[in-house]
């Protein structure tokens, strides 16, 4: 076999340092670069103004939203009750519910579109939420009447009371005086 470096007259050279290939900036700011600080200004120019567009936006805006509460199962339930006690019949009583409810909507989507926001009062746990369940009830009554309640059935003649009566005591002596002397 034969040795590879047996022919290698020349010694070997000196090895030559190498220089970096890394320019240094033309100025540094306590170590950062140019385009480091650059970035930094601007990351924090986009800060601020996101800052102050969302302040401007949820606090200050023109279209800032207040909380109010309204007691709307009172309002439908009070309505439902006053519309029960009504002579209406069932067409003419589902007719004025749907207008009634139609208008409540509309007040209420109408406060929406001002600016606030509603809750119903079931949902406020605590804190101080302005109530517009009298003006709301107002303005929806303004809109659509009131039912009246049905005038007081005339008492029936006497002697259809007596009639009555009289069945009933028979009922009673049938059914439950059996039952008891049975025992």
């Amino acid at each position: 076999m034969t040795d590879l470096f047996e022919h290698a007259s020349v010694a070997p050279a000196e090895p030559t340092t190498v220089k970096s290939a890394r320019r240094k900036p033309a100025s540094r700011f306590a170590g950062f670069s140019f385009r480091e600080i650059i970035f930094f200004a601007a990351a924090a120019v986009v800060f601020v103004w996101g800052a102050w567009v969302t302040k401007t936006i949820a606090f200050d805006g023109p279209g800032r939203q207040e909380f109010v509460q309204l007691q709307l199962q009172g309002i439908i339930g009070e309505y439902l009750q006053a519309q029960a006690r009504s002579n209406a019949d069932e067409q003419t009583a589902a007719r004025e519910t749907a207008v009634f409810m139609a208008a409540l909507d509309e007040t209420v989507s109408g406060l929406s579109q001002s600016g606030k926001v509603v809750l119903v009062h079931e949902a406020i746990i605590g804190g101080d939420v302005p109530d517009v369940t009298p003006s709301v009830k107002a303005a929806v009554y303004a809109k659509v009447p009131r039912p009246q309640p049905a005038q007081a059935l005339a008492a029936p003649p006497q002697g259809q009371a007596a009639r009555v009566e009289q069945e009933m005591q028979s009922f009673m002596a049938a059914n439950v005086g059996g039952q008891v002397g049975g025992q």
